[in-house]
């Protein structure tokens, strides 16, 4: 899935010279928590999150320098190391940078240009979307055996049975040597006839009452 069609585009923006208080005023409105910066030339040139904010109260609040006060610019606490990503690129691949750095939100670039931005919130509901639980329907978990064509194999169960599978997603089995795990949410009330089925076929299912 590219990053371009979970992205939110057009994406607000202010300048260096914007206040704090500008900041803290548009993420109060668009009920939002970071905001790209840009320079003239609408190049990126940093990112505040209401963290940043958050963090920068308790020096507004003191009497160590009278002279910071919401009023300065957002330059003077904005990140100015900005890990962004191009329209392009794969949702799976940024998920990385999200997890490793632990990224708040990540703008998206092309031509030197902000374009839009990606949160959070939009990888949660990618993820929910791919594992297509937000569809009614069955979940059947499957440890497979790692060899080319199986998920073929599973395919044909369901086509004879006339079942639609909704998602398919597949993970390195950490007790079983040289098998996966697949997760299967198939458009079925009631999954018992497949897996009666798959455990004919040879199948290992996962009885429900044993996933964890």
């Amino acid at each position: 899935m590219l990053v371009e069609r979970i992205m939110t585009s057009p994406v607000l923006t202010l300048g260096p010279n914007n206040t704090i208080e500008d900041a803290m005023e548009m993420m109060s409105k668009q009920s939002f928590r970071h905001i790209p910066i840009i320079n003239e030339e609408e190049t990126l040139v940093g990112i505040i999150s209401d963290r940043d904010i958050k963090l920068t109260l308790p020096s507004v609040l003191s009497d160590d320098d009278p002279d910071f006060n919401l009023k300065v610019p957002i330059s003077r606490i904005m990140r100015k190391r900005v890990t962004y990503c191009h329209p392009l690129d794969f949702v799976e691949e940024i998920a990385l940078d999200f997890y490793h750095y632990s990224i708040g939100a990540m703008p998206v670039v092309t031509n030197n240009k902000i374009v839009g931005i990606v949160t959070q919130k939009d990888m949660l509901n990618t993820f929910l979307e791919l594992t297509g639980i937000t569809e009614p329907g069955s979940i059947i978990e499957i440890n497979i055996e790692d060899r080319t064509g199986v998920i073929h194999d599973i395919g044909k169960v369901f086509k004879d049975l006339n079942i639609k599978i909704i998602s398919v997603s597949v993970y390195r089995n950490k007790e079983m040597k040289g098998y996966k795990t697949i997760v299967l949410r198939i458009q079925a009330m009631n999954p018992g006839k497949a897996i009666e089925k798959l455990k004919e076929k040879g199948f290992t299912v996962v009885d429900p009452m044993h996933m964890g």
